[in-house]
């Protein structure tokens, strides 16, 4: 489990993203996180440059308190994904999908004034196969809530069907251990953030 050091940790050592001026913001866990491992690492898509913020293991609630209002992010691109949510079902002993809605609203909101003419994206959580932290019923009721709460000026994107299997578990030739991605992972993402952009 992430402690808040190691997130700042993992923050500090991303600093040239962090300092990067780029068209497009990817903000987030893990699944952004280790795009950046890839072999290719994190691609520009559609044509346009990325910044990858996301830091692994970090829960929406550590996001908030300790790289937004530590405000560690100067600037962000004129698309901004969101994909949190999930790890605070196993961290955060307030958690509720309320309360991560509410988390994900004051991020934004912190956002908006650093960009406030940006597009404002959140990622619906991907399914997970056989892992031991979560399982998918409650990563289901998080999803269902943030859809149905999602506020007008942030657009929801679906990732779930993408990814899952005919069982409704994450696709075990997306991933590598039942909740990361493998490279084919990764390209299903591009494909969800390209249809985004229009691309």
């Amino acid at each position: 489990m992430k402690t808040d050091q190691d997130i700042l940790d993992r923050a500090l050592s991303k600093q040239t993203e962090f300092d990067k001026t780029a068209q497009i913001t990817l903000v987030g866990h893990s699944l952004f996180d280790m795009w950046s491992d890839m072999e290719q690492g994190t691609p520009n898509i559609a044509g346009k440059t990325v910044a990858n913020l996301g830091l692994s293991g970090t829960s929406t609630r550590q996001y908030l308190d300790l790289i937004v209002k530590g405000n560690l992010i100067k600037q962000l691109g004129e698309d901004v994904f969101i994909f949190l949510g999930v790890n605070d079902i196993v961290k955060e002993p307030d958690y509720s999908p309320k309360q991560v809605l509410g988390w994900i609203n004051e991020i934004v909101s912190a956002f908006k004034t650093l960009a406030p003419t940006s597009r404002y994206y959140l990622l619906e959580a991907t399914p997970v196969n056989n892992i031991a932290t979560t399982d998918n019923p409650a990563i289901l009721a998080l999803n269902q809530y943030l859809e149905a709460h999602c506020p007008s000026d942030i657009r929801y994107v679906k990732t779930w069907n993408t990814f899952a299997n005919e069982e409704g578990k994450l696709d075990l030739n997306l991933c590598h251990d039942g909740l990361h991605f493998t490279q084919q992972g990764y390209d299903v993402l591009e494909q969800i953030l390209l249809k985004q952009l229009g691309a």
